[in-house]
């Protein structure tokens, strides 16, 4: 028909483009839409592709902002703990929380329970309304002392567990000020724990106080080279459309890393006198510990890169906010390789004495023990050691370590547990006796004697077989 012609909307909603399409006949209509549909593929296409390269290129300066950020927080690690105050807050410690709990009303429980109300008119009319109403509140009542009950119970404990864990805070605070060995490793423990590192940055320490020196020792976990970040820049290559990392040149990663040990030093060595606020360490000495594979052998190890000793008076004068780093390292006479990100070992200027020379290797002896076995008649060796399997039983979840030591008729101690917890642990020496009479008052005494002495053990246990 003259002056007739046919139409279609179209359009392409990534483009957002929009086109209604005319023509004489279907068939025109058609085929100028399948073309202008193609075209905007095409288009399509080519804007997909540039915005998917924006995308990387903008991802690429985002990662890079984030690695410089990273590398800057690693430069940065010593005048990280400048503004930072180091002493504990022992009120952070303490628990402070009431019980959470809600005690019961009359009124709650009646209402869970359905009790109705009174209505005198009707239960006159039906008197076994209002006995069964009254049965309903006899049961209420019971039901609101019985919850009461629960909740002061509840609240007991609750109580008892909070002045049992705030008591434990405040011996705490008092072993440490009076210069308790295990104690003033506990708090420096929790000052190193408090410490905030970089993410990834290894935060393992052990502690050892030496009181007759007045000295604290500190074995600190140090990153790995590899583990340390070193990407300086997220790269787009327009040929491969990819994105290619940047990693530091190895010259410069050098120096990097070894700022990075010294700057850990010196920052523990800061933070152990600085939350030292009760003066007990005099001196403090830092060993850095680096875990790796040698890469000549497949095999692991573990090095001590870096060893410094401070004296709190001297160390008092140093101003750290303008020293460089490796400077005031050698200054205090540090020991480390000229390049630590070599990591040749150094021997520490003091170790942690772990190993009790009295400690010998242990056997397994509670699996072999047979029912009705007479502890009184067993081999004296296997008994020791049964007390060690059982007291390693018994410990097991709380990462203990469970060491028997050398049969010695005057020291007389047989076990020593080692409790890693900074806030619960500690060591407890334990005397394993047989008697087939009853235990004289003055051996216990005599084991708590010894607590204090070279074992220096926080508690005694005196387990018996009579």
């Amino acid at each position: 028909m003259a002056g007739h012609s046919y139409y279609v909307e179209i359009g392409n909603e990534y483009l957002g483009k929009h086109k209604r399409v005319t023509g004489r006949t279907p068939r025109e209509v058609e085929a100028k839409a399948t073309e202008q549909v193609l075209r905007w593929a095409q288009e399509e296409e080519r804007a997909r592709e540039r915005a998917a390269v924006a995308d990387l290129k903008e991802r690429a300066e985002l990662a890079t902002d984030d690695a410089l950020a990273r590398i800057e927080e690693h430069r940065g690690i010593l005048q990280a703990t400048m503004a930072v105050d180091d002493r504990i807050d022992w009120e952070d410690l303490e628990d402070r929380d009431p019980y959470p709990g809600t005690p019961p009303t009359p009124e709650e429980v009646a209402t869970r329970l359905g009790v109705p109300e009174k209505r005198v008119l009707i239960e006159r009319l039906r008197p076994s309304l209002a006995a069964k109403r009254e049965a309903a509140e006899d049961a209420a009542r019971e039901e609101y002392r019985r919850l009461k009950r629960e909740h002061e119970e509840a609240e007991r404990r609750h109580d008892e567990e909070r002045a049992a864990k705030n008591a434990e805070v405040e011996g705490l605070r008092q072993g440490y000020e009076s210069g308790e060995p295990e104690s003033v490793e506990k708090y420096v423990s929790l000052v190193l724990a408090n410490s905030a590192y970089p993410q990834g940055f290894p935060r393992e320490f052990g502690v050892q106080y030496r009181p007759e020196e007045r000295t604290v020792v500190v074995d600190l976990e140090l990153p790995s080279p590899e583990a340390v970040p070193r990407v300086v820049q997220y790269k787009y290559v327009a040929s491969r459309k990819t994105v290619d990392e940047a990693r530091m040149k190895d010259s410069d990663f050098q120096g990097y890393y070894d700022g990075l040990v010294y700057q850990t030093v010196l920052r523990t060595l800061h933070e152990v006198f600085e939350g030292d606020y009760a003066g007990v360490c005099e001196a403090a000495v830092v060993n850095g510990w680096v875990q790796g594979v040698d890469p000549s052998t497949g095999r692991d190890f573990r090095s001590c890169i870096a060893s410094c000793e401070a004296e709190r008076e001297g160390f008092s004068e140093i101003d750290l906010s303008r020293v460089k780093p490796e400077a005031c390292f050698r200054q205090l006479k540090g020991l480390g390789a000229s390049r630590l990100a070599s990591l040749k070992p150094v021997a520490p200027i003091r170790r942690i004495e772990r190993e009790d020379p009295r400690f010998i290797e242990a056997r397994e002896v509670l699996d072999e023990l047979e029912a009705g076995s007479n502890l009184i008649t067993m081999d004296w060796q296997d008994f020791e050691m049964l007390v060690r399997d059982v007291f390693e039983k018994v410990f097991s979840d709380e990462g203990t370590e469970v060491n028997v030591t050398r049969a010695s008729r005057d020291e007389g101690v047989d076990a020593v547990v080692i409790n890693p917890d900074p806030l619960k642990g500690g060591k407890t020496i334990m005397q394993a006796k047989r008697y087939r009479k009853a235990v004289r008052s003055s051996r216990p005494r005599r084991g708590w004697g010894r607590r204090g002495g070279r074992a220096r053990g926080a508690r005694g246990v005196l387990p018996a077989a009579r």
